[in-house]
């Protein structure tokens, strides 16, 4: 079976995630602020009557806080243990096939607890692109503070 990934931007460096982990690709409005929300979660939207929190991947990864340039924002949808969550990204750059040969794991010494949501290394165009792992990308504190902002607008 050959796997499919989203490639999406962060302050210009590419990543991607496995597709079939992402419910879909949507463009929504300014998330809604959430008053003493986690540093990591941008706030909350509203999507076909749900009730979506924000996770603001350029926080989670360590790069700078970046102002709204318009009014919309690209979101990739996707569910943590059973809860719908929106991942902020700059852009949306393709969906990648890659050939087998060009999957690789993650080196065993860049594997950290901080770095858990790396998931595979992609090799693309003279350079390497990283598989992050939705289901590793917050961890079990984090999701608990998401389940409480969320107890506490539903």
């Amino acid at each position: 079976m050959d796997n499919k990934y989203i490639l999406f931007t962060l302050d210009g460096e590419t990543y991607a995630v496995d597709i079939l982990g992402i419910t879909s690709i949507e463009e929504v409005g300014k998330p809604t602020p959430v008053p003493r929300a986690p540093k990591f979660l941008q706030g909350i939207i509203n999507l076909r009557d749900n009730i979506i929190p924000v996770v603001n991947l350029r926080y989670v990864l360590g790069y700078e806080k970046k102002s709204f340039e318009g009014e919309k924002i690209k979101v990739l949808i996707t569910r943590i243990n059973d809860v719908e969550l929106a991942l902020s990204v700059d852009e949306v750059v393709e969906i990648y096939s890659p050939s087998e040969e060009i999957v690789a794991d993650v080196p065993k010494l860049a594997k950290t607890p901080a770095t858990e949501y790396a998931d595979k290394i992609l090799k693309k165009d003279n350079g390497v692109v990283i598989v992050i792992s939705t289901t590793q990308l917050l961890s079990k504190a984090e999701q608990d503070e998401v389940d409480a902002v969320l107890e506490r607008y539903n």
